[in-house]
């Protein structure tokens, strides 16, 4: 008997399920059979996979599925954490900072230091975790850039966002719709 147990995302199709299986693979399988859309969630993440609290790695992953599991074996699929990688200098910088505070713990800067580092630690770790998305500079309006504030030609494209303004604002217009009608 094999217990599955899904972490995350994953808990929107439950959190514990029990299968009379050989290997993890086949217990996924049952599973994949039996909860609609479970397989192309699994396939579009990305995974942390712990077979009998042993971690499994890009290459025992193949041979582990396929191993045959201990009678009560735990299977744990857990999202792995992924990021943009970017913001290591600041992370490293604000622990800097953190440890010079510390030990300068005498003078009036100290917890002045502490806090900013550990301010520049967040900042640093969040970026790393966080992925950004790219700005795309032009519109969908026959190749051409945005002239929203640069130009007499004061056009969008569909779907672009419709800015909103509050209070008394002089600006140019935003044509939403144009028609042509003839009689």
């Amino acid at each position: 008997m094999a217990t599955i147990r899904f972490y995350g995302d994953l808990k929107q199709y439950g959190t514990k399920f029990k299968l009379n299986a050989e290997t993890a693979a086949e217990a996924l399988n049952g599973l994949y059979l039996q909860i609609k859309g479970l397989r192309q969630n699994i396939m579009n993440g990305y995974f942390r996979v712990r077979i009998n609290g042993q971690d499994m790695t890009e290459d025992s992953l193949k041979f582990g599925m396929h191993t045959k599991l201990a009678d009560d074996a735990v299977i744990h699929l857990v999202p792995q954490v992924a990021g943009a990688k970017g913001g290591i200098f600041t992370t490293i910088l604000g622990a800097a900072l953190v440890v010079v505070g510390a030990f300068t713990s005498w003078t009036g800067v100290s917890t002045a230091l502490i806090y900013i580092g550990a301010a520049m630690m967040a900042g640093g770790l969040s970026s790393m975790l966080t992925k950004l998305p790219s700005v795309d500079m032009k519109n969908d309006n026959q190749g051409k850039q945005n002239t929203s504030f640069s130009s007499l030609d004061n056009t969008i494209a569909q779907g672009a966002p419709v800015p909103l303004c509050y209070g008394t604002m002089k600006i140019g217009s935003k044509v939403l719709s144009q028609g042509l009608e003839t009689i």
